[in-house]
């Protein structure tokens, strides 16, 4: 027998995932540990959770010694430790024994090491997409916050320029952020911003030494604060006369919710930073959040053209404002399609667009939703959320269901009738259920059930571990109401046509019909799309686990640990957690998956009393993207990785 697997790579950790090319168990398997060769020392990532309640772990890492107590019984795991231009390699080790007294690495099953890989910032060609660690409600958060003194709000201690914490949560995108109004002040080139929010002192400062050359739209933000109904009032006085400043206040129902950067040599325009980080500490730093920059003249372009469109529209929404944002530009950067709308458009001209690259969806659907709308009826389908369009995929009444889609991604808050069954109207009958006993083709999982309801899906809403749990620590959800913020959809991240979609587009009718935002479509990319695919993984099933804790944590038998026998691993290779694998694998691409499995060499003769299977790796085409380990279809079986 041979072992499949994957790296992924994105600058902040590596993502690892692997199973037996046969889907057979491994006999007498306890789990695995993972073999780790990084600047040239070699040390071991176990599972963290022992066989017993009261197993610890010591912090040395250095000696497999812990993996033998603490086996990572899970075949997608993920590497918090590394960090840009560190070099390293994996092993995947089977930890095998008759018993938890007589267990072993075993060396002779062990897969060769992963080709050596230098972790950097994901980069394609001249595309490149950068995240933050944002998510607070996490055990490293928790112990590290504890050294922050008694009563400090952790909203202040990210506000806090050079501290540690806020240099953990940002991960790559502060510096590079900074790092880009660095490098225009230093190459003498301009830039042109159109921002929401603005309020992290560092950025401010970049913004500030550029000068005259910071050409830069700030909007009132989010909140009215009389009698100006301005959020970003005060650093509007402090950039005042610094910066070549211009005023975008709006009001009725709408926002001017862009977060884009253009930097141009002169008047040429040179490249474009978009996504949805707010120019805040907690868009930074509590929130999880994306950024892309994209390297390309022409795209940039289309860029400084919609900033100057909302110049000229000063704090009003003409007509010819909106007419010109409502046809697309699409544009080939290397070799992909990228698609750009700037809106409001007149007739949600943008959404059309990408529910038709939903429809198209072959093999999976991931996204991360901030607030893209409120449900609306089958009658009124040019307004649904492209939520709705993801959930639809899933719906039994669809005529065009495909049963095999994995769907899976967050959504910040309850929405009636998308993450929750729709609330009925004052007067209005309570909407029907599906019965729970009857299978769906997707599992609705949000505020720690999983039930099967009106829309079948698979979406989270964001939890916190409220208490102590066995050795996970209490936890806070966050800084503030936000918890996601980006707004992503991935399709298809492994096959044929990936597609990511990003920006400042909350993703729904209100983004599209009201407010300044910004959508980039990014079709044929495998890089971005599996970045973007490992990211959102990631945060899902960080609060799918605090999720079942909150939901369970009074049933004693619910933690356990790891199995002490080899049977724990029927549950993963099997039903719908084996399709979750070989969707990470790119299983799902017959061409691909034929072409690993080609490469994968085969078992060695059987050896007396041990188990009889040997693993070698099957070398991914690429290394890729981000880091997650999925919850296989037991979730009180969840271990901790960081």
């Amino acid at each position: 027998m041979s072992l499949e697997v994957k790296v992924y790579d994105n600058g902040d950790h590596t993502c690892l995932v692997w199973k037996p090319v046969d889907d057979k168990p491994i006999a007498d398997c306890r789990g695995f540990a993972i073999k780790r060769t990084i600047n040239g020392k070699t040390d071991y990532l176990h599972g963290f959770a022992g066989f017993t309640d009261n197993a610890k772990a010591t912090a040395d890492n250095t000696t497999p010694a812990n993996c033998l107590t603490f086996p990572i019984q899970r075949y997608l795991w993920w590497d918090y430790y590394v960090k840009p231009g560190d070099k390293v390699q994996y092993s995947i080790i089977p930890v095998v024994g008759a018993d938890t007294a007589h267990l072993d690495l075993s060396s002779d099953l062990a897969s060769e090491p992963t080709p050596e890989l230098t972790i950097t910032g994901q980069d394609s060609g001249h595309i490149s997409a950068f995240f933050n660690k944002g998510i607070v409600a996490a055990q490293w958060v928790s112990r590290a916050n504890a050294s922050n003194p008694k009563g400090q709000k952790l909203a202040d201690v990210v506000a806090q320029s050079g501290n540690p914490l806020r240099a953990a949560l940002s991960g790559l995108l502060l510096p590079t952020v900074t790092g880009l109004l660095k490098e225009a002040k230093a190459n003498g080139h301009k830039i042109y911003a159109a921002l929401y929010e603005l309020s992290d002192p560092d950025l401010i400062d970049g913004l500030i030494a550029l000068g005259e050359d910071c050409n830069l739209i700030l909007a009132n933000g989010a909140f009215q604060k009389k009698p100006e109904h301005d959020e970003n009032l005060t650093v509007r006085r402090k950039l005042r006369g610094k910066v070549n400043l211009h005023d975008r206040i709006v009001g009725g129902n709408h926002f001017a919710h862009n977060k884009f950067v253009v930097v141009c040599d002169g008047d040429q325009p040179l490249k474009v930073l978009t996504g949805s980080t707010n120019w805040t500490p907690t868009g930074l730093c509590t929130q999880a959040n994306n950024s892309i920059i994209v390297e390309d003249p022409k795209v940039a372009k289309v860029y400084l053209d919609y900033w100057n469109r909302i110049e000229q529209a000063a704090n009003g929404y003409p007509k010819t404002y909106i007419e010109a944002n409502s046809e697309a530009s699409t544009l080939e950067v290397d070799g992909d399609s990228i698609t750009s709308w700037c809106v409001p458009t007149s007739a949600a001209q943008d959404l059309d667009f990408a529910r038709k690259l939903i429809a198209n969806a072959q093999e999976g659907v991931l996204f991360l939703f901030f607030n893209p709308g409120v449900f609306e009826p089958a009658s009124a389908p040019e307004k649904w959320t492209l939520l709705q369009n993801i959930l639809d995929l899933g719906n039994p009444d669809n005529a065009a269901i495909n049963r095999n889609l994995y769907i899976r991604g967050v959504v910040n808050q309850e929405i009636s009738g998308l993450t929750e069954p729709l609330q009925p109207k004052k007067g209005q009958a309570p909407a029907e259920v599906t019965d729970p006993s009857q299978p769906s083709p997707l599992a609705l999982y949000t505020g720690g059930n999983s039930v099967p309801q009106l829309l079948g899906h698979d979406v989270m809403v964001p939890r916190n571990i409220k208490d102590q749990f066995h050795e996970f620590e209490k936890e806070q959800l966050g800084a503030s109401m936000v918890n996601i913020h980006s707004k992503v959809i991935v399709i298809d991240p492994f096959g044929d046509h990936p597609v990511v979609m990003t920006g400042s587009h909350n993703l729904g009718f209100k983004a599209s019909s009201a407010n300044d935002d910004n959508l980039m479509i990014v079709e044929g990319n495998a890089a971005l799309a599996a970045a973007y695919a490992i990211n959102i993984i990631a945060i899902f099933q960080n609060y799918r686990w605090n999720s079942y804790v909150e939901a369970h944590r009074q049933d004693p038998k619910v933690w356990h640990g790891p199995v002490d026998n080899d049977q724990w691993q029927a549950g993963h290779l099997t039903g719908d957690s084996l399709h979750e694998l070989e969707f990470w694998l790119g299983g799902q691409s017959p061409a691909g998956a034929a072409e690993a499995r080609a490469k994968a060499p085969q078992s060695k003769p059987a050896q007396a009393s041990t188990p009889t299977t040997a693993h070698r790796i099957a070398s991914p085409k690429k290394h890729v993207i981000k880091s997650a380990h999925t919850p296989a279809k037991h979730p009180r079986r969840r271990q901790r990785s960081h």
